[in-house]
Order: C-alpha cells, then sequence, then structure tokens
C-alpha cells in the first residue's frame, strides 16, 4: 500500500492533500491527466482539457458525473480544475508535476470540499492515484479493493 495523503482543515471545507513519486517521466503523467482514452483507465471515462476555460466532464457511472472548467494550466507542471459532483458544492483538483530524476513527483491538492465527503475522497483519490501510477507504469490493481483497504486509515485519520 502508498503512503496515506492528508486531511485538513480549509476554513469550513476540508483538503486532501497527496504527493507521490512516479517512475514515469513529466510528460507520460501529464498525458495520463489529459488524454481522454488514458483518463478513462485510471480515472473514469471524460475529458479534462489542457488550456485555461476548456470543459471538464468525468463520467463516473452510477456513483455520479463531475463537471467543471480548466483553471490553470502550465504544461506540463501544472492543472487545475474546478470540480462539481452531482448533489456537492464546487470544489478545486490541482495537479503539481515535478521532474525528479527521470521520475516524476506528483503532488495533488483537492480543496474546498464538504465535511462530510472528505474523508471518502482522501480514499478515492488514494486509489485513483494507484491507479495511475499502474497506468504509468505498468501495474494492475482493483480500484474497489484498493478504496476498501485504505477507507478505514483515513476515517480514522479524521476523528470525530
Amino acid at each position: 500500500m502508498t503512503s496515506l495523503g492528508s486531511l485538513e482543515v480549509d476554513g469550513a471545507r476540508r483538503r486532501v492533500r497527496f504527493e507521490r513519486r512516479l517512475q514515469a517521466p513529466v510528460e507520460e503523467v501529464w498525458a495520463a491527466l489529459t488524454d481522454p482514452a488514458r483518463l478513462a483507465r485510471w480515472l473514469a471515462p471524460g475529458t479534462v482539457g489542457d488550456q485555461p476555460g476548456d470543459f471538464v466532464s468525468l463520467d463516473f457511472g452510477e456513483g455520479g458525473q463531475v463537471t467543471g472548467t480548466v483553471l490553470r494550466v502550465e504544461r506540463p507542471h501544472l492543472l487545475e480544475y474546478q470540480w462539481h459532483f452531482d448533489g456537492e458544492g464546487e470544489s478545486i483538483v490541482r495537479f503539481a508535476l515535478e521532474a525528479e530524476g527521470e521520475g516524476t513527483r506528483l503532488v495533488l491538492e483537492h480543496r474546498s470540499l464538504g465535511a462530510d465527503h472528505a474523508v471518502g475522497y482522501a480514499a478515492g483519490w488514494h486509489a485513483h492515484l494507484d491507479a495511475l501510477r499502474d497506468e504509468t507504469e505498468g501495474g494492475t490493481g482493483s480500484w474497489d479493493e484498493r478504496f476498501a483497504a485504505v477507507l478505514p486509515s483515513y476515517r480514522e485519520a479524521a476523528g470525530p
């Protein structure tokens, strides 16, 4: 299991933050974040544009739909977009990529989350980032199993 991300208070909202080291170069990770075919293999079917103002649409099937707009792009190092999930308030997802040797240091922040949803997002992003590692490094695994394995740790980290 990869290391846990952090759950932080963000005013009345919450933020989750992950830092991961991937063995793939920055350009490879960027492609996995923005190419629809690759995005579908680790996150969800849909599109995330790579220009400010581009539309974001991710289909999690029965889990719901995400829409938003790309806010900031510094290709291939920074991608930030609005995240509006059915039935929740708007939040912001930010991916920062930095070359480390032949690999990539990835920092994911998802901020302005509702307190009731933060633990689920933490476990969900944990499982998705493991799937991103598989996508860029050739591994395999089950998102559902990963999510179930880490959810209790995030619940504990969030406290009462």
